[in-house]
């Protein structure tokens, strides 16, 4: 079977592990770092459904600046339009996205890139190989504690990016080995790839 690679973020210069800030579905000019009812729904969970996504999100922070391609955050990516147009140009049916604004608590943006959420759906199923997998379960309840060594079905036909639905596993998503050389070849920045097997044991 082809090598298939997990993607995980890699801090850089402008492009921290953690960003400092919030997420809202419209800009609040009163206390833009304040909880709204209306930050919540079902497009910030790890349900393996398709759901509405807001018309745009702003990400209020507190970051100087953005300039990476790639992060998890809050039930989703955040991709840049370099990254969201390799999904596109891959052919990736099961994703949805909208417009993402990243600024400042004073409405200002922070990155000259163009950035979406991306929420995947129809994650996959059945596609992890427990017999050749090293994998750690809970006794109490057979859930899965830890993933030491993920070994996919050689049989299964994967895309060429895709998530598992499996809950160790719902920040990751995986990659074919021509999927990597796009990205490397356009040098998108805070990504790194990791062999899927270890997608569980990379601590970024």
């Amino acid at each position: 079977m082809e090598k298939k690679f997990a993607i995980f973020k890699k801090e850089g210069i402008f492009c921290p592990n953690l960003l400092e800030g919030i997420m809202h579905t419209e800009f609040f000019e009163k206390n833009p770092f304040e909880p709204r009812d209306s930050d919540d729904g079902e497009w910030r969970t790890s349900k393996n459904i398709i759901t509405e996504l807001p018309k745009e999100i702003w990400f209020v922070s507190k970051d100087k600046k953005y300039d990476f391609d790639f992060r998890w955050e809050d039930g989703g990516f955040f991709v840049s339009l370099d990254f969201l147009n390799l999904l596109k140009k891959f052919e990736i049916r099961n994703f949805q996205y909208t417009k993402l604004n990243m600024v400042n608590k004073h409405k200002e943006s922070i990155s000259s890139k163009e950035y979406y959420f991306v929420r995947f759906y129809n994650k996959l199923e059945d596609v992890i190989d427990m017999e050749k997998s090293n994998i750690e379960i809970y006794k109490q309840n057979g859930h899965i504690k830890k993933i030491w060594d993920l070994q996919l079905k050689s049989k299964a036909m994967l895309p060429e990016v895709f998530q598992i639905n499996n809950i160790r596993l719902f920040r990751v998503m995986f990659c074919s080995e021509e999927f990597k050389n796009e990205v490397e070849k356009l040098k998108l920045k805070g990504i790194i790839f990791v062999p899927s097997n270890e997608a569980d044991m990379y601590k970024p």
